[in-house]
Order: C-alpha cells, then structure tokens, then sequence
C-alpha cells in the first residue's frame, strides 16, 4: 500500500506536445484505486490516451475536465487515506490573453485588442496564434466587420459532435497549420520496392519498412527536413525518429521508430510489425507516438496517385506515398514520393534533392542480392 502521497505527472516523453486536454476523469476524486486502473483520458496532438495508477492509493483530483495540463504537470495525488491533505496546485506559466478556455499568443493578444476581436470566435481552438488572427482578418491587416456572413436565409443543419480522437486531431493540425508548406514530388519505379518484397515476404505487402529504412539515412545528409521552425529560428532535432501515419478503423495515430537512421532494415521491419500489432490490438500507448520528428505516410494501398500531406507540428516535412501506376502502354510501373516541407526552412530544389536520392536509394533494391 501507499505509505506516502505520490503525484501522477504527465510524461514528458513528448517532443512534439508543450501540453495536453484533460478529456474525462475515469476515477473518482477520493476512490480507491489499485496500480494500472485507468485514472484518465487525455487528448495528445496525436491520440485520446489513458494515465494509469503507477501505485494503489485514492485518487486526489488536482484539475477539472476541459483543462489544458502541461507535459511534467501534476494531473492528480494518490494519498494513503481518502482525505489525506494535498500540496495546492503552484500557478504555472500559460500563454497571455487566457479566457473562458481559449489561450493566446502575445502577439495574438495584441492583434485581437487592437481589432476588437471576441475569444469566443476561437473556442476549442487551443493555442491562438498571431497568424490565426491575420487569417480572420483576410490577411491584410484592415478591420472587418466579424458578423458578417450571415446568411439571408437560414438554411436548417444537424449538429453531431466529433469523437474526442478527431477533435485531438483536429487541434493537433492547427497546431501545425502556420507551416509555409510546399510541396514537390518525383515518380519512382516500383521495381525495386517489389524486389524488395519477393525476397522478404515477411515484410508483408507495405512498402513502409524500407522507404523509413532509407529516408532515415537521408535525414542525416539533408538535416534541414528533420527540424521544425520556431522565432525566426530553425531547430535541428539530434535525433531521427520517424513516425508512421496509421489509420485503419481505430483512428489516425503516428506511431515512431526512434533512432531510424541507426536501425538496419529488418529491424525497422519488425518494429513495424509490432507496432501494428500494437495498433490492432489498441494497445498504443503514449510514449509509442511521442518524440517523432519527421513523418512518412503511405497511402500506397488506397488507390491514391497523388495527395498533399499535411506537415505536422514541430515539424519541417513530411513525406507522402501514393499507390503504383502504369503510363499508357507500359507495363512499368511508378509510384509518387511526395515531400511536403516548410517553406521557411528550405526550397523546393533541396527537396528535390532529397527526393531524388531517395529514388536512386529504392530503386538499387532491383539489383541486390539476397
């Protein structure tokens, strides 16, 4: 038993998140609970997750549902008695202009001063940021009347609210959405990745082991696009930890393979595997999607020829696979790689570069030996 009070603490296993939703409370405040019960739900950039019991004790709530915690914040006490008294939840730094749920920016703030902005037009947004207020104000700057656009006559709408794994996701997308992305892409051979395939069928039929295989190695040579922009700044990550878009029935999740550029390839192959696994059996954990830095996602098997992925946050790019084609009366097959990237940080001939190498890299899988 617990002899002590113990604080549950958000991981701060998460590169990408500074904080997270606190979506419903599992447990109620003053329960007994036994290690590995199911505390609460909380909304990451990626996914709905569970914080679990570390220990048994009773639950000793510390915020309310609806609330932003911060990654390492105390989410709640597990004490020896029901009553046992708790430290006071310390003030901690927020962005300015917080009000009724909805956090700016201060540059966000000044701007939505300055125009007379309402917060209620960002609620359930998260993070305002200045380039969210330019948006509504139609990018030149100039006031606008913000009660305008209503139509002459109604026209009558159902309303139905999201799951809690989109609404995450859609707020981990407008996290992102500052990104001046481009995009760029060249038409690779499939050969090579069919080569690849026959000679190891246990890779099964995806594509996605040896295309984050070779993009990890990549991203060493071409650092730019394993980084995200920040203050005028770019920031370079140390590590390359690729993450892998799934979305296959349970929600879209991004589950990472750390250190990628330093794994041979059917060590990739079978992380991949068991985080498949992992994903079927929704046994996807935080720390499972946290830290990724670049992203890769294959829509290969969708019947997609072309489509623009979406970079994500604290991101510089991200790289898109769309299904085989043949050119009219050829037999020879091609697939797109598509490079979404942020603008700010590179151009589109380094991404051409790096596409292109990534190209020569697959296609050299038709001529090596098994």
């Amino acid at each position: 038993m617990n002899t002590e009070l113990l604080s549950v603490v958000i991981p701060r296993s998460a590169v990408n998140d500074l904080s997270v939703r606190l979506a419903a409370w599992r447990a109620a405040d003053g329960e007994r609970v036994e290690a590995g019960r199911v505390l609460a739900e909380i909304e990451t950039s990626k996914a709905v997750l569970e914080i679990r019991a570390p220990a048994p004790g009773h639950v000793r709530r510390s915020r309310p549902e609806g609330c932003e915690v911060p990654v390492g914040g105390v989410l709640c006490y597990l004490t020896p008695g029901p009553a046992d008294p708790v430290p006071e939840l310390e003030s901690e730094p927020a962005a300015a202009g917080t009000g009724a749920g909805v956090r700016l920016s201060r540059r966000a703030q000044a701007l939505a001063e300055q125009h007379g902005i309402p917060l209620e037009r960002f609620a359930g947004k998260g993070l305002v940021r200045e380039a969210d207020i330019l948006a509504l104000l139609g990018q030149a700057g100039a006031p606008r009347d913000l009660s305008a656009g209503v139509a002459a006559k109604a026209v009558t709408y159902r309303r139905e609210d999201l799951p809690k794994s989109k609404q995450a996701e859609a707020r981990y997308l407008a996290a992102g959405s500052n990104a001046l992305a481009s995009l760029v892409s060249v038409a690779c051979p499939t050969r090579g990745l069919r080569a690849a395939a026959s000679r190891h069928p246990e890779w099964g039929a995806s594509p996605a082991a040896v295309i984050v295989h070779e993009a990890a190695r990549l991203l060493r040579r071409h650092p730019v696009f394993n980084a995200f922009y920040e203050d005028g700044a770019l920031n370079t990550y140390d590590e390359v930890n690729v993450g892998f878009a799934l979305d296959a029935g349970s929600g879209l999740k991004v589950p990472v393979i750390r250190d990628a550029d330093k794994k041979d390839l059917p060590a990739i192959a079978r992380e991949i595997q068991d985080l498949l696994l992992s994903y079927y059996n929704g046994e996807l954990g935080l720390e499972a999607q946290s830290g990724g830095t670049f992203t890769v996602t294959d829509l290969s098997a969708e019947g997609v020829f072309s489509f623009h992925p979406l970079i994500n946050h604290r991101q510089a790019a991200i790289l898109g696979v769309a299904s085989e084609f043949c050119a009219p009366g050829s037999r020879e097959g091609f697939f797109q790689l598509i490079l979404a990237f942020d603008h700010r940080l590179s151009e589109g001939r380094a991404a051409a570069r790096f596409l292109n190498e990534l190209r020569e890299a697959l296609a050299a899988y038709e001529g090596v030996q098994p």
